[in-house]
């Protein structure tokens, strides 16, 4: 199963979304995303936040039609996309697919980007994802793959202080047994080879940023 989170971030084409969700998927909104839920005529299964983005009369049309609210106080100390993180991973989904968790407020944009090692710690894949970006994590366990076409664009970057055993494949720059510190990014603006590269490393966790520069990055 397919655990979708809908933020309250940026979310500018809602063609674009609709195109992303599907049928099966468990949908959990923090609180703002419940508007682009509406705007497509989805209930979500569940609403979790502070819901001081939501008005009332919506949220109670919700719950009318069946989703369930997790409602928490504006001083706490989880974000609501921590508090929705945690409702996903408690329904034991396959994976987590976070949408508009990138907007203009830049702390939330990272923290959320933060999350990813929570479920990675738990064991599940997860991603953060608009238009333009798919974002997750790289780890011993968990090699990853970029596939496209040839030219597509993707970033690499460390999350921790350092990654060690970083080797990429398939990419027009390769890398054999590298090391990653934070404030050397070189890792950005890598480039596939051929439609598929192949990343793996031997310690620390690695951000992947896939980049698609068309503006529709697909949610498969």
């Amino acid at each position: 199963m397919r655990c979708v989170i809908l933020t309250g971030g940026t979310v500018d084409n809602l063609s674009w979304l609709a195109g992303v969700l599907k049928k099966d998927d468990r949908v959990i909104c923090v609180d703002g995303g419940s508007r682009y839920a509406a705007a497509l005529g989805i209930v979500p299964h569940v609403i979790v936040g502070d819901m001081d983005s939501i008005d009332r009369e919506k949220l109670n049309s919700f719950s009318g039609q069946g989703a369930v609210i997790r409602e928490y106080p504006a001083d706490k100390d989880d974000t609501d996309t921590a508090l929705a993180l945690a409702e996903a991973l408690a329904g034991k989904p396959d994976e987590i697919v976070i949408l508009g968790a990138i907007g203009t407020r830049f702390d939330h944009s990272l923290a959320n980007v933060h999350l990813l090692r929570v479920a990675l710690d738990h064991g599940v894949p997860a991603r953060i994802v608009n238009r333009y970006n798919e974002i997750s994590l790289v780890a011993p366990h968990r090699p990853a793959v970029v596939e496209g076409e040839p030219g597509d664009l993707f970033s690499l970057l460390p999350l921790t202080e350092r990654v060690t055993g970083v080797h990429v494949r398939g990419a027009r720059w390769p890398l054999r047994d590298a090391t990653f510190v934070i404030g050397n990014p070189y890792g950005v603006s890598n480039r596939l080879a051929a439609g598929r590269a192949e990343i793996s490393i031997a310690s620390g966790l690695l951000l992947l940023i896939k980049v698609n520069e068309r503006g529709e990055m697909s949610c498969r």
